[in-house]
């Protein structure tokens, strides 16, 4: 999708906290939910990983962020990092398709930017080739009202000054002077506070454009957090597969966790079936929001319980295959139907039935 008109394919919206939200026009399906791009990164990916205690002490912090969209898990995380004092340095990997949507994340209006600068600062650092080069959208971004209402101002000036009237700079001189703006006018005076420490050296981030299936299978890192924010499995079965769930196992490190939105029978039992440790996640409100994993069971605070499990043995625990992580989607989809309406299990609601029948009087 990198070369398409980014107006085409996506639809921005502000959602209830004032952050961009995006829903994508070829999938039929959103990035965000309505209430809060930004408050769902915090609640359902960042706050479930208890960073104080269990990551604060690492030296060295590892993290594959898969369906990057537009960072709100890894700027979420960000914030934390910068937040808590973190010592240590700290590794992003993001896997994203959509190249366009990499490009524009450090610029986006995600309530972030006021607070905290340094993260639009680290991503636009990481990222400042993949900008120079997709000159088309940035022209989108500065000159299209329809779209620039969602973009700080900030950067809409400077991609106008640097990118689009042009330097007579080479590359990376031209590069370095739109880093310098940026440093200058958000960063250089709040670093001088005590309690805050940045250094930008301590933040390596790298992006993977391609199939994340194709990508995961050639990493060997072992990640501390791992981000799973892909659409929906009825949407994008292919980065919801057991096989997929087997190889990310493969990359996990030790104690690392696992946050996804997703909340699916089927999910969690692929999850299991790989080798991790699978438990609930719930909101503010104690309602279900996601599902957490980990290869150190002492890591989830709210394991599946027998219910749960029991639920992983319907027809409703079927989970996708792709053997080869190659399948298309109508390929995965057409398999996992045909099992469905083959298997001998019982159904989801026989069991819940037969469940409330023989536990606390019918009541679960």
């Amino acid at each position: 999708m990198c070369n398409e008109n980014v107006g085409s394919y996506l639809k921005f919206v502000f959602t209830d906290d004032k952050s961009v939200g995006l829903y994508n026009n070829d999938v039929g399906d959103i990035y965000h939910s309505i209430f809060g791009a930004k408050s769902e990164a915090e609640g359902k990916f960042v706050a479930p990983l208890d960073f104080m205690n269990n990551f604060y002490n690492k030296d060295n912090l590892k993290v594959l962020d898969i369906c990057y969209g537009i960072g709100y898990n890894t700027k979420v995380l960000l914030k934390k990092i910068l937040q808590t004092n973190y010592q240590g340095k700290v590794h992003i990997d993001i896997l994203e398709y959509d190249k366009n949507l990499v490009t524009i994340s450090p610029f986006i209006k995600d309530s972030l930017f006021k607070s905290f600068p340094e993260i639009s600062y680290i991503l636009t650092s990481s990222l400042i080739n993949e900008i120079y080069h997709n000159k088309s959208l940035l022209q989108l971004l500065v000159s299209n009202a329809q779209y620039s209402k969602f973009f700080e101002p900030f950067y809409r000036r400077l991609i106008q000054k640097y990118h689009l009237l042009g330097y007579t700079y080479y590359h990376y001189k031209q590069n370095n002077a739109f880093l310098h703006n940026i440093y200058y006018h958000c960063i250089s005076q709040r670093i001088k506070k005590p309690y805050n420490r940045f250094k930008i050296n301590d933040f390596i981030i790298r992006p993977y454009f391609d199939d994340a299936r194709t990508t995961i299978k050639a990493l060997n890192t072992q990640y501390d957090i791992i981000f799973l924010d892909a659409f929906t499995p009825a949407k994008l079965p292919t980065l919801w597969s057991y096989e997929f769930f087997k190889e990310l196992y493969r990359l996990s490190a030790k104690d690392c966790i696992l946050v996804t939105y997703s909340n699916s029978v089927a999910i969690r039992h692929a999850m299991s079936a790989a080798g991790y440790s699978a438990g609930k996640l719930f909101d503010k409100d104690n309602r279900h929001c996601g599902t957490i994993a980990s290869r150190n069971k002492n890591l989830i605070k709210n394991p599946l319980d027998d219910y749960d499990i029991g639920l992983m043995q319907t027809k409703a625990g079927i989970y996708y295959r792709d053997k080869n992580l190659n399948s298309t989607v109508q390929e995965i989809i057409e398999r996992y139907c045909k099992e469905k309406m083959t298997s001998s299990l019982q159904s989801s609601s026989q069991f819940i039935k037969k469940y409330k029948s023989e536990h606390n009087n019918g009541k679960i």
